[in-house]
């Protein structure tokens, strides 16, 4: 993987790109916390395409190692992973020069927007933002969801919350000897008593919230781990909820339910938005679901950054995402 030259070349805003009123565009973005490092990177960056002619629901999931430019303020540009975007709204301390509509409550929301416009060449209306522990209260909410697990894994290294700095008994000595010795994740396993090992069988799965979590979280599986797999049970959970929706007859009660759900997330979604967006999408049962995964087996390459950081340009160039957007449009087309 050689390094990339990184030209600051303009890129669209995120309203300007027009589509016919016949879909909606719905970001949906997951990020550890405040109790996380680096709490602010979205982890889980999936863009839902509804189309109310064809009946179909595509969700679009975007690594979060793109490189890419992101408007730091009025006139620079900085190039970087995209997950950062959501961080970098949200900041308006470390960021204070950014332009309006990359400030505030919705600032982040609107940043990954703007990313997720480039890459896609969709225009997003509409953001829905959600922590992991947030994640868990409304799956918990919702009551349990029955998880269709495409493969069978385990995973001994899922981190025990709150055992981040655990010795796992090891000396001062011992652990500055595995320091000198180890880097990264080989020194993360040395300390084994930080995770725990969890299993998932192939097939229906009742799930509560955590155990959600713990499906869609998981990256250490030596059978179905990494950022890619990862994508693929994110979106097998989020096909889930929307069943446990439907189940419940959810799309009926949006005035019941949305003050509770909204208090969980953050959203540029009101209760008047939500229900015109209910009322585009008609019924919900009737929708088939599109899964389009971009990855390097399709559009992006490995590559590293200025300081040597894994990253994933497009095949065809860093800021050249035309090739990804015929992509992305052309699986939209298929017939389900």
């Amino acid at each position: 993987m050689k390094e990339i030259e990184l030209p600051q070349t303009p890129t669209p805003y995120f309203g300007e790109t027009q589509k016919e009123e016949k879909t909606k565009n719905i970001l949906l973005l997951g990020y550890g916390g405040k109790d996380h490092s680096g709490g602010f990177l979205s982890d889980t960056i999936i863009l839902l395409s509804l189309n109310k002619e064809k009946k179909t629901a595509c969700l679009i999931s975007i690594p979060r190692d793109i490189w890419i430019n992101l408007p730091l303020d009025w006139e620079n540009l900085k190039a970087a992973k995209i997950n950062e975007a959501y961080a970098i709204g949200i900041d308006d301390i470390k960021y204070p020069n950014k332009k309006p509509e990359f400030r505030g409550k919705t600032g982040g929301g609107n940043m990954a927007k703007y990313a997720t416009n480039q890459v896609t060449g969709l225009s997003v209306d509409y953001f829905v933002s959600v922590s992991f522990d947030q994640i868990v209260k409304i799956i918990d909410t919702l009551g349990k969801i029955k998880v269709d697990v495409p493969v069978s894994f385990t995973d001994e290294y899922y981190p025990v919350k709150g055992l981040e700095n655990e010795t796992c008994g090891k000396t001062p000595e011992e652990m500055e000897a595995l320091k000198q010795k180890y880097s990264g994740f080989e020194l993360e396993k040395q300390y084994k008593c930080r995770y725990e090992t969890i299993n998932f069988q192939k097939g229906i799965v009742e799930m509560d919230g955590t155990t959600a979590l713990k499906f869609m979280r998981s990256r250490h599986s030596p059978t179905y781990g990494g950022d890619f797999s990862r994508s693929q049970r994110q979106m097998a959970v989020l096909k889930a909820i929307k069943e446990k929706l439907i189940s419940l007859d959810a799309f009926s009660k949006i005035d019941e339910l949305f003050p509770e759900l909204a208090s969980l997330v953050t959203t540029d979604l009101n209760l008047p938005t939500t229900k015109d967006l209910v009322s585009f999408l008609g019924k919900p049962e009737e929708y088939k679901i599109n899964e389009i995964n971009l990855s390097t087996e399709n559009v992006l390459t490995e590559s590293k950054g200025p300081q040597g950081q894994y990253i994933l340009l497009p095949k065809s160039g860093f800021g050249n995402w035309q090739d990804t957007q015929n992509f992305i449009r052309k699986e939209m087309e298929k017939e389900l």
